[in-house]
């Protein structure tokens, strides 16, 4: 009786160590499953700042990269030479939308999906200073704020790279706002041989005011927000201050330095944005505020596009999809002239790049694998150099359900 005793009791002690361990390992898993991947940002890359309808600037501000403003109101003030105006030692300055600030805008727009698609990884209250300490920091992954709203730092954040500079983390919510000096500041540890501020991503979602940064902070990470940024007088920025289409940057006495990232962006678009002045890295010195800066009135593109060629018209995409409701796998087409590739995307994350050739369709399969609701499509469409049309985006939206699939439409 005893050693029957005895072995079931070993038994259910294997049994519990067993559950102990999967109970102790899910987590773990969890967590890798939830990790955050890249975001492609295509030719929006190169910019330092992009903005929507104004770039205001009141004292001596550098910027290190790209300098974009498309699609409205298209007005600067404090560029120019002089003491008190925007110096730009790096980059080029693109302006209306006819200009590289015009497509950059175009891939912030699959940018900004692809951030606000990945899977949620933790979420965390309004103030990031209380999750993010120094002595127990961040880790890599997607955040949310509680309710989905606001996010602020008003003590600093700091976020743990755990030695690989290639980690990305992802913060949504509907606006950024950071405290003056050190407690709005964000610090990076951890992060590997080389900067790692390119992979640090800030989705803003309020259509009125995006991020909002604290006089003498110093700020790190990518921001893309529907609303207008302001910088408080002298912030710095390791990183990118995107705005979208119609919105305003505000700048006052800072420094902004494109991040020097450990790879380069994958996918999403073009490479490059027109500048090949390689930025430099972070320790680099901010040069003398009289450094000459270029006028407002500045090319809007380092590199001209040619115009068609006699019988090379000018290219055109159309993208076929469903309209209304969808069940199971469907397909979309892109059709139109001078297309050379067509790179395909659902809320943001990339399904692949079909090039044309002869007798193939530039069509791809939409799987069956989103939640019930409202996605969208999005095509990235490359023409040949020939036709000297830019690169352009076309998307739709579907919804999935248990419903029908609806009749094929298209967007122009």
């Amino acid at each position: 009786m005893s050693h029957r005793l005895n072995r079931r009791f070993r038994a259910h002690s294997r049994v519990g160590a067993l559950v102990a361990l999967t109970v102790a390992l899910t987590p773990a898993l969890a967590a890798t499953a939830r990790a955050a991947s890249p975001v492609a940002l295509g030719t929006a890359q190169s910019f330092a700042v992009l903005a929507g309808s104004t770039i205001t600037n009141t004292g001596a501000t550098t910027i290190f990269g790209d300098i974009g403003l498309c699609c409205s109101g298209l007005a600067t003030t404090g560029f120019g030479p002089g003491a008190d105006q925007v110096t730009q030692p790096a980059g080029a300055l693109y302006i209306g939308p006819g200009s590289v600030a015009a497509t950059a805008q175009a891939d912030l727009d699959v940018a900004y999906e692809n951030a606000s698609g990945q899977a949620v990884s933790n979420t965390v209250p309004v103030d990031l200073s209380l999750s993010g300490t120094p002595a127990n920091p961040l880790l890599p992954g997607v955040y949310e704020s509680t309710a989905q709203g606001a996010f602020q730092i008003n003590t600093g954040l700091t976020l743990d790279f755990q030695g690989d500079p290639n980690a990305v983390f992802i913060f949504r919510a509907t606006t950024l706002t950071t405290a003056a000096s050190a407690p709005g500041s964000v610090t990076i540890v951890n992060g590997g041989s080389t900067a790692s501020a390119c992979n640090i991503f800030w989705r803003l979602s309020d259509p009125t005011q995006g991020v909002t940064l604290g006089a003498g902070s110093a700020f790190k990470g990518t921001t893309m927000s529907l609303g207008a940024s302001v910088l408080g007088r002298g912030a710095t920025v390791e990183g990118r201050i995107l705005t979208r289409r119609d919105k305003a940057v505000n700048l006052d006495t800072n420094t902004i330095m494109r991040p020097a990232c450990a790879t380069p962006d994958a996918g999403g678009g073009d490479e490059g944005g027109g500048s090949t002045t390689p930025i430099p890295p972070a320790a680099t010195p901010t040069p003398p505020a009289s450094t000459p800066a270029p006028p407002a009135s500045a090319p809007t593109a380092a590199t001209p596009i040619a115009p068609p060629q006699r019988g090379q018209p000018g290219g055109t995409a159309r993208l076929w999809g469903p309209r209304g409701t969808v069940s199971g796998p469907f397909r979309v087409l892109v059709t139109g002239r001078a297309i050379q590739s067509v790179t395909f995307f659902v809320d943001g994350r990339p399904l692949g790049t079909v090039h044309r050739r002869p007798g193939r369709r530039l069509t791809i399969t939409i799987p069956d694998g989103q939640r019930s609701g409202l996605h969208r499509v999005t095509v990235r469409v490359r023409f040949t150099p020939q036709s000297g049309s830019r690169s352009t985006t076309r998307q739709l939206t579907f919804r999935r359900s248990s419903g029908r699939t609806a009749a094929p439409s298209f967007t122009g």
